[in-house]
């Protein structure tokens, strides 16, 4: 009975003696912070009550900085933490987070602010240029408001903006301004097609584009593209415009197709080879097969032609 009271006691011990390694705090290799100061909580596994302790100020937002050994212990000496696993470490590797205030940044802030004023149509999207880059600036994340526009102009007619803005963490306001490029929808080819094949939908994507080049060569549809003939080879990623296709033939040169007259209840037909190609509604010209004489008339399908001057030119053509 005692041996094994004394192997229990033995094995609760063991196990108690493991749970609190277990529990021990450890120091983290690196961490990431969106606030003014470091706890331990931010730096240690398993911290416990102290875990909402302060230990040092973090680095600016958008910054990472490495905090020697020798500094967390110190840091966490004054905080009266002092039992912990250093894993070995030397350093840790310390990050801010922060709003990164960029030309991306910006760009979407333009368009926030057009669609406000309702400067901005359906399908529109605004592209910024603008006049001085900006590098390495970052506003506070943790604060409630970032980032406030205090003022905010735009020309429309110029094609520019003005914007001063008002930064968490940073006494001075941050002035940007630029020039604004309105963006529409537009097709462009998928892949590299030749010229004479037919356009398919899958073809054609819609990407955004510069309204002022799409104003000077026209809109286009879809509708105005697809089954359409290319009347040159586009390269995979190259803009379609509406004078980049054309209606595809109907008929191919050497084709044999049959001439047709219709007058009221008279249709005269005449058997003839196609002597180049042509689409709907375009004029081609065919060889009479009977007469051997060539002859003028208009698609009106695949492999029929319709000649519009009547019977008298069919029988001059016979």
């Amino acid at each position: 009975m005692f041996k094994t009271l004394t192997k229990t006691a033995l094995i609760l011990s063991a196990s108690l003696m493991a749970h609190a390694a277990l529990a021990m705090p450890v120091l983290k290799p690196s961490i990431v912070v969106d606030t003014k100061v470091v706890t331990v909580g931010d730096m240690f596994d398993n911290a416990g009550i102290h875990a909402e302790t302060a230990l040092f100020r973090s680095p600016a937002p958008g910054t990472v900085g490495a905090v020697p050994l020798t500094s967390v212990h110190l840091a966490a000496q004054r905080a009266g933490f002092t039992n912990y696993d250093t894993a070995g470490l030397s350093q840790v590797r310390v990050e801010r987070a922060g709003v990164k205030i960029d030309a991306n940044f910006v760009n979407q802030l333009v368009n926030d602010e057009l669609i406000n004023r309702q400067l901005l149509l359906e399908g529109e999207t605004a592209k910024i240029r603008l006049n001085t880059a900006l590098k390495g600036l970052f506003a506070d994340g943790a604060s409630d408001n970032p980032v406030m526009v205090l003022d905010f102009e735009v020309g429309p007619e110029t094609r520019t903006f003005a914007a001063r803005l008002a930064l968490s963490g940073h006494k001075q306001p941050l002035r940007v301004d630029g020039r604004i490029d309105i963006m529409v929808q537009a097709p462009f080819i998928t892949q590299s097609i030749s010229k004479g094949e037919i356009l398919k939908l899958s073809d054609i994507e819609m990407r955004p584009a510069s309204e002022q080049v799409i104003r000077a060569q026209g809109p286009v549809l879809l509708e105005d593209l697809v089954g359409k003939s290319l009347t040159r080879s586009l390269r995979s990623g190259s803009p379609i415009r509406i004078s980049d296709v054309a209606e595809p033939d109907v008929i191919n040169r050497n084709d044999l197709v049959t001439l047709y007259f219709k007058k009221g209840a008279l249709t005269l037909t005449v058997k003839a080879k196609a002597l180049q190609s042509a689409a709907i509604d375009e004029p081609v010209t065919v060889l009479n097969l009977m007469s051997n004489k060539p002859i003028q008339g208009i698609v009106s399908g695949a492999g029929t032609v319709t000649i519009p001057s009547g019977p008298a030119k069919i029988a001059a053509a016979n």
